[in-house]
Formats: C-alpha cells, structure tokens, sequence
C-alpha cells in the first residue's frame, strides 16, 4: 500500500512518466495475482473448518478477509491512477493540439493569399496599380489582426 501511494504526488509533478506508469502498472498486475491467490485461499480455509479450532479459524478469515481488502484497495487505487495519468496525457495532447490549430489558422488564410498571387496570370490589374504591394501586406496584415481578435474572444490566446 506505501509503493502506490508515492505515485500520486509523481503523477502530477512529472512532465514524462513512461517509468512511473510501467510501475504503477506492474504494482496493479501483483495486486491482481495477490488477490486471485487470497480468492481461492478461501475456499481451501473453509475446507480446513474441521481440522482448526474455531478461534484459529476466525482469526485466518479475518486475516484473510483483510488482505483480500487491501489487495481490492491496491487495485481500485492504481486504477484511478492509471485512470488519471491518461487523462493528463489527454489533456497535454489537447493543449499540443490546440497550439497547432492556432498556428494553422494564423497561416492559412495568409497562404491562400499568398497562392493567389503567385499564380503566374497575365492579366491581374492590382499589379499595375502602383499600391498593389502595399495593399496587399495590409490586408495580410488585417487578416493576421482579425484572426488573433477572433482567438482572443475565443480565450484561447
């Protein structure tokens, strides 16, 4: 019971815990073998009833019974911290993925605008007007501002 509960307060302070998720997971695996064994060790106590005095026999299914529970308390504890390390791992991965999407939405419209003008068309009268470059940086510049305003409303700047 004292090796899980050191995994909790890891749990939440570590960045990267590949190491403490296969521990917790082998602590989980050996709660499990304990508590099959204490399982079928009960039918074979029962079995027993006639050859052990009562008090002894009462006093091994409670011992029994005892480590059968904190076998089950092991078990439920590493689950919820197995249960909890993933959802942190879900969270990082929406925070990872949330930064991209910003980053993309910055630059997808700039490159849309960006791959209009490349094309190479002849004909394209906002080339010859003598404010066509400049036009074309501040509605770039417009379209960045609008983008990061909208995130802003959003809260996710």
């Amino acid at each position: 019971m004292n090796a899980i509960e050191k995994f909790e307060p890891m749990l939440f302070l570590q960045k990267r815990m590949p190491a403490l998720l296969e521990d917790l997971y082998y602590i989980k695996r050996q709660a499990y073998v304990i508590n099959k064994l204490l399982n079928l060790s009960r039918g074979i106590v029962d079995h027993l009833a006639e050859k052990i005095p009562a008090p002894d026999l009462n006093n091994l299914k409670d011992e029994l019974l005892r480590q059968y529970t904190n076998s089950d308390h092991v078990m439920d504890h590493s689950n919820t911290l197995l249960n909890t390390y993933i959802s942190l791992t879900s969270q990082r991965t929406n925070e990872v993925v949330r930064v991209l999407t910003v980053f993309s939405v910055f630059f997808m419209p700039l490159t849309f605008i960006v791959g209009i003008y490349g094309m190479n068309f002849k004909y394209m009268p906002e080339l010859n007007w003598p404010f066509g470059y400049p036009a074309l940086l501040l509605l770039m510049a417009g379209v960045t501002v609008l983008v990061y305003v909208w995130f802003k409303r959003k809260g996710w700047l």
